[in-house]
C-alpha cells in the first residue's frame, strides 16, 4: 500500500491507518464508522475504536492535502474522494476488462498487450504493509484476480501464436504453482509447439506425480486428454496467424475557434497541466451556462493541436436541450467515427470497454461537452486524454480534475465587448462602456449580447444602450429575443434546484444588496437555519451565487436581476413584501 506523489512515497502513517485508507479506496461509497471499526478490528475493537478512527482519518487528511485525493466525512461515513488521483487496483480492473472486449473480437495479441499492462502494475503481495481484519479476505481476491490475468494472458499469447516468447514464462509460473492443472496444460501446449514434446510429457508426469502425492486425485480429463495427443505424436499444433493492427481514422471534429476569444489564462494554463500529464488525462470545466465552458475547451483543443496527432474528437450530449444523448448511442456514434468497419457490440458496458480499447495508447483528445450525470459520462471516458464539461461538478467520477469557470474580470470583460463592438467606439465612452460590462457581471454571453445590440444599433450611444439593458434587467415590458438568450443559462440552472432552494434563489434576491447572510434568508424565508444555508450551498454548486465569507454569499448583478424578476412571476408580489418585511423587521438592511 503506496501513496505515489510527484516528488516520490508520501508517508501514510501505521499499518492500521493504511488500513482505514485501503477501505476507502476499496469500497468508495461513503463507509459509515461503525462499518470502518468492524473492518479494522473485526469482532473485538477497542473501547478507543471510534476515536482511533476520527484520529487515523484526521492525519490522513492532513497528508493528502494539497494532492488530488481528499477524505470527506458527512453524516454517511468516510469518503475518499479522488478527483485526478489514479488507483492502481482500479486501473488493473479496467485494463482486464478491455483485454475481455478485446479478445471477444478476436484480436489476441492486443488482449495480450493489454493484459501485460494491468500485470505490470502490481507489486506482490497485494495490500503490503496494511494491518486490519479485512485485509486478509482482500489479499485472497486480489491475488485470485492476478492468477485469472495472468492465466488469461498466456491463452492470449498462445492464441496469437507467440509461443516461442511466453514459453519460459509459462515454466516459470508451473514452478510457482505446481498444482495448477491448467497452467500445466497451457505449458505444455507451448512446449509441443516449440518442437519440445518431450519435455511437455515430463511436464504431465510431474504434475500428475504431485497431484497424487499431495492431493490422492488425477489431473483432469482436458489434461488427460492433451497428454494422450501427445502420445500418439500429433502433429505441432501451427501457428494461427497475427491479426494486423486495424486501421484507425485520425477524426478532427473540433468546432472552430472563436476569433475574439478573451481572457481565461489560469485557466488554459491549468488545462494544459494537465492534458500533458504522462498518465490518462480527464480535464473537466464546470460553470453557469454561457459562462463559455464549451469555448474554452474548443480553444484549448486547438492551441494543443500538435500534443494529439492522432486525432481530436468532438461530442454534444444535449443536456441544455432537455433530452441528453444516452451513453450507449453516444458510445456508438464515437466507435463508428474511429473505426467505421467495427463489428460494434449491443450493451453499453460491452461498447465502453471497446471504446477504451480502441483508444488506449492513442494520443487523442476528445471533449465530452454539455454533459448530464455520471451514468451517462463513466461510461464515455476513454483511454486518452479527455475534457468533459458540464454545469456542475460528477463527484461519482474520482479520475476526473475539476475547474469551476467563474466570471471574466472586469478588463477582460472590456476587452470582450470592444473586440465585437469595436475598440475606437467602446474606448470613446469607456465609463458608459465599463457600467455595461459590470451590469452583465463579466458573463461572456452576456457580453456578447450586449455588444450585439451595440453592433445592430450604429447611431445608438454605449450609454443609450446601457440605459435600454437597465430597463430589460428591471422588468422588461417586452422580452426581447437577446434577453432571453441571457435568461436562458440562469433558468435552467434555477430548474436544476429542488422546489425549496429555487424558492430561496428568488426570495432571496429582493433586497438591494447582493451580498445576503444566512440569518438574513432565515428572516425572509422563515427555513431552520440548517435548511436555509444547505439551500444557498445548492446555490453555489449551480453558479447562481458565490460564497464570499462565512455563512455569506453574493449574488452577481445579472443573475440577481433575474432572480427578483422571477420572484414576482413565480412567487407572487405579496409574498415578496412579505420577505421584505421579515428582512426589515430582523436587521437594519436596506430594502
Amino acid at each position: 500500500m503506496r501513496a505515489i506523489a510527484e516528488d516520490g512515497d508520501v508517508s501514510l502513517g501505521p499499518p492500521q491507518q493504511r488500513g482505514l485508507l485501503t477501505l476507502l479506496l476499496l469500497r468508495k461509497a461513503p463507509v459509515p464508522i461503525a462499518d470502518v471499526v468492524d473492518a479494522l478490528w473485526g469482532e473485538a475493537p477497542p473501547a478507543s475504536a471510534h476515536s482511533t478512527v476520527r484520529t487515523y482519518a484526521a492525519r490522513l487528511r492532513q497528508i493528502l492535502a494539497g494532492g488530488e485525493a481528499e477524505l470527506l466525512h458527512s453524516a454517511s461515513g468516510y469518503q475518499l474522494v479522488r478527483h485526478g488521483a489514479q488507483v492502481d487496483a482500479d486501473d488493473f480492473d479496467l485494463l482486464v476488462s478491455e483485454a475481455h472486449a478485446v479478445r471477444r473480437s478476436g484480436d489476441a495479441a492486443r488482449a495480450a498487450i493489454l493484459l501485460r499492462r494491468a500485470l505490470a502494475l502490481w507489486a506482490r503481495p497485494a495490500l503490503g504493509g496494511v494491518k486490519a481484519d479485512f485485509a486478509a479476505a482482500q489479499r485472497v481476491r486480489l491475488a485470485e484476480a492476478y492468477r485469472v490475468a495472468q492465466e488469461q494472458l498466456f491463452e492470449a499469447e498462445l492464441a496469437a501464436g507467440r509461443h516461442e516468447e511466453v514459453c519460459a514464462e509459462l515454466g516459470a509460473a508451473v514452478a510457482d504453482r505446481p498444482l495448477d492443472s491448467r497452467l500445466t496444460e497451457l505449458w505444455m501446449n507451448a512446449l509441443h509447439r516449440c518442437g519440445h514434446t518431450v519435455e511437455a510429457l515430463e511436464a504431465f508426469r510431474r504434475l500428475r506425480g504431485e497431484l497424487n502425492e499431495q492431493l490422492g486425485i488425477e489431473p483432469g480429463p482436458e489434461l488427460q486428454r492433451l497428454h494422450q495427443r501427445l502420445l500418439e505424436g500429433e502433429e505441432i499444433v501451427p501457428a494461427p496467424k497475427v491479426a494486423s493492427e486495424p486501421q484507425l481514422l485520425r477524426p478532427d471534429q473540433i468546432p472552430p475557434d472563436v476569433r475574439d476569444f478573451t481572457g481565461r489564462d489560469a485557466e488554459i494554463d491549468r488545462l494544459r497541466q494537465i492534458l500533458t500529464e504522462d498518465r490518462v488525462p480527464v480535464a473537466g470545466i464546470t460553470g453557469l451556462g454561457g459562462a463559455g465552458k464549451s469555448t474554452l475547451a474548443v480553444h484549448v483543443a486547438h492551441l494543443l493541436a500538435d500534443r494529439f496527432p492522432d486525432g481530436r474528437m468532438y461530442l454534444d450530449l444535449h443536456t441544455r436541450t432537455g433530452r441528453p444523448l444516452q451513453a450507449r448511442d453516444a458510445l456508438g456514434s464515437l466507435l463508428r467515427t474511429i473505426r467505421p468497419d467495427l463489428d460494434i457490440p449491443d450493451t453499453t458496458a460491452e461498447r465502453s470497454a471497446l471504446w477504451r480499447t480502441v483508444t488506449s495508447g492513442r494520443k487523442m483528445l476528445v471533449i465530452l461537452d454539455d454533459a448530464n450525470d455520471s451514468v451517462q459520462v463513466d461510461p464515455l471516458l476513454p483511454a486518452c486524454a479527455v475534457i468533459v464539461t458540464a454545469s456542475r461538478r460528477l463527484l461519482e467520477l474520482p479520475a476526473v480534475a475539476w475547474q469551476r469557470l467563474g466570471p471574466l474580470n472586469e478588463q477582460e470583460s472590456f476587452r470582450l465587448l470592444g473586440k465585437i463592438a469595436g475598440h475606437r467606439r467602446v474606448a470613446a465612452e469607456r465609463a458608459a462602456a465599463l457600467d455595461l460590462v459590470a451590469a452583465c457581471s463579466g458573463h461572456p454571453l452576456s457580453v456578447r449580447v450586449a455588444a450585439a445590440r451595440l453592433l445592430d444599433r450604429p447611431l445608438w450611444t454605449v450609454s443609450q444602450i446601457m440605459e435600454q439593458l437597465a430597463d430589460d434587467l428591471r422588468q422588461p415590458v417586452v422580452m426581447h429575443k437577446d434577453c432571453k438568450i441571457v435568461d436562458e443559462p440562469i433558468r435552467r440552472a434555477e430548474a436544476q434546484l429542488a422546489a425549496a432552494s429555487a424558492s430561496v434563489f428568488r426570495v432571496a434576491a429582493l433586497a438591494v444588496s447582493p451580498v445576503r447572510s444566512v440569518d438574513e434568508v432565515v428572516a425572509m424565508t422563515g427555513l431552520p437555519r440548517a435548511e436555509a444555508r444547505a439551500a444557498l450551498e445548492d446555490l453555489v454548486d449551480v453558479h447562481l451565487v458565490e460564497t464570499v465569507g462565512i455563512d455569506a454569499y453574493r449574488y452577481p448583478v445579472l443573475i440577481q436581476a433575474v432572480a427578483r424578476r422571477r420572484a414576482e412571476q413565480v412567487e407572487g408580489p405579496e409574498r415578496c413584501r412579505t420577505a421584505l418585511d421579515a428582512l426589515a423587521l430582523s436587521s437594519s438592511v436596506t430594502v
